[in-house]
């Protein structure tokens, strides 16, 4: 049972809180969480073929990536097509669009778009940038990836809280959680005859928690 100390502040996480929240599941929760990512990646080659294939399925979901920090999904989207199409427009410096994230990662966005190495822009030193890097790479297919938002740390370690107050994670701390969810995924996998991928358990009780708590 991994106790991480932040901030003076320790929390718990583990494998038993995540089950603990899979089996709360709905059957419904369950295919959506199936498909969050695949079906996400579907809409980023669709964002594709709108710009008439001028940027790539991957640079559009690093620019989604890029903008997700803070930022609720719906406007994460939004936020994600208004760059693009400020783009095609041949706008590259991005200065007239308001996004719902922080202004450095629209500055991320506009990287990406311009070229920049896609993981070198989303996680440019140790310690920082886990969560979108592997929002990333869940989007993108890694089956070896977990996405530790704000909604997967309090559901490894049994909280409810707003998302702002989720501690900073090291990317040591990160690790752990992350690891929690592979194990996590294992005894899902033993107990029901299943093949879930991290990904997939990280976005069934991602939308299962949003359901219980009303976030």
């Amino acid at each position: 049972m991994p106790t991480l100390t932040i901030a003076k502040k320790d929390y718990k996480v583990t494998k038993g809180n995540i089950v603990k929240m899979y089996n709360k599941a709905t059957k419904e929760e369950f295919l959506n969480g199936l498909d969050w990512y695949p079906d996400t990646h579907n809409m980023a080659r669709d964002l594709e073929s709108d710009t008439h294939y001028q940027i790539s399925t991957e640079s559009i979901v690093g620019v989604i990536a890029a903008l997700s920090p803070n930022n609720d999904w719906e406007k994460n989207k939004k936020d994600a097509i208004s760059v693009l199409n400020h783009t095609l427009k041949g706008n590259y410096d991005l200065d007239d669009i308001k996004v719902s994230t922080y202004d450095s990662n629209k500055d991320k966005a506009k990287k990406i778009i311009n070229g920049s190495d896609i993981e070198t822009t989303l996680k440019p030193n140790k310690n920082s940038g886990m969560k979108t890097l592997n929002f990333f790479k869940c989007i993108m297919g890694d089956t070896d990836a977990v996405c530790v938002d704000g909604h997967a740390f309090h559901i490894a370690s049994n909280r409810v809280n707003a998302l702002d107050k989720v501690p900073s994670l090291s990317e040591k701390n990160y690790d752990i959680i992350a690891n929690e969810y592979k194990l996590a995924t294992k005894l899902i996998n033993k107990k029901y005859n299943l093949n879930l991928i991290p990904s997939q358990v990280q976005a069934i009780t991602w939308v299962t928690y949003k359901r219980v708590n009303n976030k």
